[in-house]
């Protein structure tokens, strides 16, 4: 076996490793990551359902979200004007965007797993053409789009998952300092 073969064979081998690596600790990270935000949509559940108890004083606790919602949209067309009924509409919306961002964030980890997962499988066919492909002229470019390709898949993911966390850590600090949430 040549020298160039015995490269070839070191650098699929440690393509396929890393990218394993890379898949079985990103991809248990973002099984955490989605775990945690359907935890804070049902919290944003909980906080719709408590704005409109207090806009109307009744319990909304039992009922499907869809019946919540449209007994607070029926209640404001029938004069309510409770100072509550402003905090219900910008929890809500809150809660209606969080589906989307879920959807943003698996979307993302199943493209980056499942790149990972081709390279592993193209790095492991490739042991089969380490005589031919050893010194091929393409070889080293391939290599290259592919570790860098890796790379950025990576960057994106980490994009994604932090991408709007100023947002929220924002929004609980306004909330905070917001005089009226201390009203009575």
């Amino acid at each position: 076996m040549s020298n160039a073969e015995t490269t070839l064979l070191y650098v699929l081998s440690t393509l396929a490793q890393t990218c394993a690596a890379l898949a079985a600790f990103l991809g248990a990270v973002g099984i955490f990551r989605l775990q945690v935000l359907r935890e804070r949509h049902a919290a944003l559940e909980r906080e719709v359902r408590g704005w409109a108890l207090e806009a109307t004083r009744h319990d909304y606790w039992l009922m499907p979200m869809e019946e919540v919602l449209t007994r607070i949209k029926q209640s404001e067309k029938d004069g309510n004007t409770s100072p509550y009924l402003q905090k219900f509409k910008d929890a809500r919306a809150r809660w209606e965007s969080f589906p989307d961002q879920i959807a943003r964030n698996r979307d993302a980890l199943l493209v980056f797993e499942s790149w990972n997962l081709l390279v592993i499988v193209a790095s492991l066919v490739g042991f089969n053409y380490v005589r031919p492909w050893a010194g091929a002229p393409w070889l080293s470019w391939a290599l290259w789009f592919v570790a860098v390709l890796t790379a950025l898949f990576t960057v994106g993911l980490v994009w994604v998952w932090t991408r709007g966390a100023e947002n929220v850590s924002e929004v609980r600090v306004r909330a905070a300092s917001d005089p009226r949430e201390f009203e009575a």
